[in-house]
């Protein structure tokens, strides 16, 4: 009987305990209990199709498996398919494995929404960047792309003296920076720029390869154009317009070192979007926090800066902070292309080896 005791109060304790680890008021407050004495932390990214995906992968491999957090992060890298039902389904999986947190790059604002509740109503934190998703229990980590693309038009439509005619990049679709992108920049030259007209669309799709295409096609049914407004590829958009033996134009695009260089070669008017790719290590930084049992902000804006090379000095008005490209700052002349700048932060000091994955 004294044996059957302790059986029984052991089984009761371990429920209490169990019990302790978990949220059933819908929070998003991260296990108690750790795993092998580290915190399991889970990336959901959804795509892998161009420069800044890999880097983000690479800077958060690299924060998790630093002195810092190595006897703190057992980290794992999910990459699915850019739709939300193979990000569901993928969420789901992570869900039953019950990390404490997950790291989500979303596939969609919305259709994500409920998995990720059920993701928090499990015990488990959920952290939202770049891509983000609007679940109410998730923290969000994300740059201000509302006010970025108001910088964008700004910049182009100043270019232009505020008349000509553009291409417009739709990015990709139901991405959620897309989404937010066309809005703001409809709206703005609907209601301040009545004589830019939008002559032609395309999807760049974030990618060197879909920008040339789409771009090359229009320029073949459009004997002139004065700027191009993308959130792309400007080292594209310039190997269109010189295969078409077309002049070169003011435009806007990434933060891609290729891009600034193209831009910086030719004297070009370019805003350079400061999207860092850098911003999932920073989500992977505060989840530790959190977990730790320390305090951070709901909403959090990750970056706050664009870059511009503007030879003719035009001011253009501005919601964020626009940074003359500085070389061994935010543009790197004798690095890779594919470098997304700046490549590191605070007191970490990536190098682009260590960016590239080399």
């Amino acid at each position: 009987m004294r044996k059957l005791g302790a059986v029984l109060l052991a089984a009761a304790a371990g429920l209490m305990l169990a019990a302790c680890g978990s949220s059933d008021d819908g929070g998003s407050s991260g296990g108690s209990a750790r795993h092998e004495g580290r915190w399991k932390i889970v990336l959901s990214n959804n795509y892998m199709g161009n420069e800044w995906r890999p880097q983000m992968v690479n800077q958060l491999n690299f924060v998790a498996h630093s002195a810092r957090y190595d006897d703190k992060v057992d980290f794992d890298v999910q990459n699915v398919e850019l739709t939300p039902t193979a990000q569901i389904a993928s969420l789901q999986s992570i869900t039953r494995q019950k990390p404490d947190a997950i790291l989500l790059n979303a596939a969609s604002p919305t259709a994500l929404n409920p998995t990720v509740e059920q993701a928090c109503k499990a015990g488990i934190l959920v952290i939202t960047f770049d891509q983000t998703a609007t679940a109410p229990c998730a923290y969000v980590y994300q740059v201000d792309y509302e006010r970025t693309g108001h910088d964008m038009v700004e910049f182009l439509a100043t270019a232009l003296r505020g008349r000509g005619d553009i291409l417009m990049d739709t990015g990709l679709a139901g991405v959620p920076i897309s989404e937010t992108w066309l809005r703001v920049w409809r709206q703005i030259l609907a209601e301040k720029y009545p004589d830019i007209h939008v002559v032609g669309t395309y999807s760049a799709q974030y990618a060197p390869g879909p920008e040339l295409q789409g771009v090359s096609s229009l320029l073949s049914q459009h004997d002139h154009i004065d700027g191009v407004l993308s959130g792309a590829y400007c080292s594209s958009i310039v190997k269109a317009l010189r295969a078409a033996n077309r002049p070169l134009v003011p435009m806007t695009c990434l933060n891609v070192n290729g891009n600034e260089q193209v831009c910086e070669q030719n004297r070009l008017p370019c805003l350079f979007v400061g999207a860092p790719s850098w911003v999932g290590a920073v989500a992977l930084e505060a989840a530790v926090k959190i977990l730790e049992g320390g305090d951070q902000p709901r909403f959090t804006q990750t970056y706050d800066k664009n870059f511009v090379n503007n030879p003719d000095n035009f001011e253009f008005e501005h919601e964020l902070e626009a940074e003359p490209l500085t070389p061994g700052v935010n543009y790197y002349p004798d690095e890779s292309p594919s470098l997304i700048t700046p490549i590191t932060y605070d007191d970490w000091n990536m190098t682009p080896a260590d960016v590239l994955g080399q």
